[in-house]
């Protein structure tokens, strides 16, 4: 569906108010399962259909980063500070911000990750409850976006116990008090004809040459292995590989037959000085492999032929 025909929306205005009657299916948000971190001031296109294929392209692009599996979601908030006078009148002097925490049980490696967004003012932030039905906020254009955030800061490591595990944290602070009280935007889960909870974050793959790139050779060896658990990463086609020699881009032969996760590939010789790059790509220059459904994104490998 059409993503500008999903939004529910409330009207606010200083005249009349509305919203306050209790007819029809009242929708609730429940516990936060996951975020999406969107750049800060990015919109999403009310025009497109709002589906799978939508979602992965924001992630292939850099637009969108899926936080996943929370499970424990504490309400940090600011309380609102109160001004009371000499006769007993009380006046709203300052809102307390949103602020919140997010526990994980995701592995180390999750850890590490959680902290590379530790940022100010980079993001914004959409929530996602256990029902799959999506928050976020509107935007001037009347697109919707993620509610802004100022602080996203990755929580010390939990060690684990003798009786409990490993856990990793987030905390997350919003800006803007009014876009989640009067601006918000929701979509239901049942509107929808996926699981947001079911979007996967993209996954890195760690590349290293095997041998150093030499002059005259015709061939360059590459061993590629998924970050999270070292295993080799495999089922790359030659297609998949963007190699340039000196800025230019070459069409590769080659594959990992000889020995899963190592990626024996045809080129043109190599001269000496020559500046070689090798990564991952798809279809479209994007740096963003998809296989089996699963998002993966690798470094780039540089080398200086000798």
């Amino acid at each position: 569906m059409i993503l500008g025909d999903l939004l529910n929306t409330i009207t606010c205005g200083a005249s009349a108010v509305l919203g306050t009657g209790l007819k029809g299916c009242r929708p609730f948000f429940k516990k936060v399962t996951a975020i999406w971190l969107t750049p800060a001031g990015f919109e999403f296109d009310s025009t497109l259909a709002f589906d799978e294929d939508y979602i992965n392209t924001l992630k292939a692009a850099g637009n969108l980063i899926v936080i996943k599996g929370v499970r424990t979601f504490t309400d940090n908030s600011g309380e609102d500070n109160i001004d009371e006078l000499e006769d007993g009148t009380k006046q709203v002097a300052r809102l307390g911000l949103y602020e919140f925490a997010l526990a994980f049980v995701n592995g180390l490696y999750y850890h590490s990750a959680l902290h590379s967004l530790n940022s100010f003012g980079n993001y914004d932030v959409t929530f996602i409850d256990r029902d799959g039905n999506i928050l976020a906020t509107e935007a001037a254009s009347g697109q919707m976006k993620g509610l802004t955030a100022g602080m996203i800061q990755g929580m010390k490591f939990s060690w684990a116990t003798d009786t409990q595990g490993q856990r990793e944290g987030l905390g997350v602070q919003l800006l803007e008090r009014a876009e989640l009280d009067s601006d918000f935007l929701l979509i239901q889960g049942s509107q929808l004809d996926f699981d947001a909870n079911k979007v996967e974050g993209i996954n890195e793959v760690k590349l290293e040459w095997t041998v150093a790139p030499a002059d005259a050779a015709t061939t360059v060896s590459i061993k590629a292995t998924r970050k999270q658990d070292g295993a080799a990463f495999t089922g790359l086609a030659a297609a998949n590989w963007l190699f340039k020699n000196n800025g230019a881009s070459e069409v590769v032969t080659g594959d990992d037959s000889a020995t899963a996760g190592t990626y024996v590939l045809t080129v043109g010789a190599m001269s000496t000085n020559d500046v070689i790059e090798a990564s991952i790509f798809d279809t479209g220059n994007i740096e963003v492999v998809t296989l089996v459904g699963d998002q993966y994104k690798s470094n780039t490998l540089t080398a200086t032929t000798v």
